[in-house]
Order: structure tokens, then sequence, then C-alpha cells
């Protein structure tokens, strides 16, 4: 089973830009592409959320602490999560690209799997397996770090390589990704 979980508490998700916010768009876009969609939200953005998305079907896995950072809300969400595989996305990104979730999807195995365009990583357009990620999210917490890129470091990902010349999301994003040609190696090779 294949999950995504959309993370709130980045960026603008519940501002709306035309008819629709980009949570609903993302949430929309990735829902095809999977077999649940989970929301990962503080106690404070459950109303939010279920007005943002209205009759798009998603679970939400709320956050006990709010504001503990991206590490926290994916360690709730993996854990509120039914798939043994879960692609994180954060709800505001700019673009969804579904072909390259099924490729990292395809390349997780048993840690993570997460794009690399123009030299970076984007940890939040990636697949986590749900157990490793739970464990490394706990481990990267419980030693005071809030870090995604400390949190990929206990994975060891499979590294999916992108060519995205246009990457002008946030930098913990992915981005644009309209034109990708994904590869696969191993994290830091």
């Amino acid at each position: 089973m294949r999950s995504a979980l959309l993370l709130t508490g980045i960026g603008d998700a519940f501002d709306p830009y035309g008819e629709t916010t980009p949570l609903r768009r993302v949430a929309e876009t990735v829902a095809p592409a999977v077999d649940e969609v989970v929301v990962a939200c503080p106690e404070d953005h459950r109303e939010p959320v279920t007005d943002a998305l209205d009759d798009t079907p998603h679970r939400l896995a709320v956050d006990p602490i709010a504001d503990e950072g991206p590490v926290a809300a994916i360690r709730t969400g993996v854990r509120v999560a039914n798939g043994d595989a879960v692609a994180v996305v954060a709800g505001d990104v700019p673009t969804v690209d579904t072909s390259l979730l099924d490729d990292c999807f395809d390349a997780c195995g048993d840690t993570a799997a997460v794009p690399r365009s123009d030299g970076r990583l984007h940890p939040l357009h990636a697949v986590y397996d749900a157990d490793a990620a739970r464990v490394a999210c706990d481990h990267t917490l419980a030693a005071g770090s809030g870090r995604l890129y400390d949190v990929l470091s206990r994975l060891d990902p499979v590294v999916v390589d992108a060519e995205a010349p246009d990457v002008d999301a946030h930098p913990l994003t992915a981005g644009s990704h309209a034109d990708l040609a994904p590869a696969t190696d191993r994290l830091g090779t």
C-alpha cells in the first residue's frame, strides 16, 4: 500500500490561489498516485484542513505538540499512514510530479528514495519506508535536531536524480518538476 503524507506546517497551504487552496490542489494531484492521503497538522489546523480539503478523501495525523517542525510531523504522519511506503510532500508545493513520486516509490526499498536536482536533495518530495522513517525521526528528535537532512543521514536513502532547470520553490521542497528524467543511485555516490 502506498500513502501520501502532506505537511501543512510549511508555507501557505491554506492561502487560496483562485478557487482552491494549495493544500487541496496538492491533495487532488497526489491522490490518484496513492492508496490514501494523510495530512499532518497541529490541533489548531484541524478545521482549516477539513475546510480546505472539503470532500477530498483524506485522514488527519494530528501532531500532539504544535510547531515541532517537519521531522515531528513526518514522525506523526508515518505512524498514522497505512502504507509501508509514504510519499512526503509539502502542502504548499507549487507542483507535484506524480511520475517522480512513482519512481521514488519503486526505488524506496527499506529506507527512502529522495530526489536530487541541481545538486540538492529534496526530502519533501521523497518516499520513505514508514518504519525506517519513524525510527530515524525518533532518533533525530531525541538528539535535539529537527533537521530533515539529519533524518536522511540516518536512512542512507536511494537518490533519484532529476533534471529540473527551474527549481524555484521553498528550499526544502522539490520545486517545479515538469521535465524530470530520473536515474537512481545511492546517497553520496
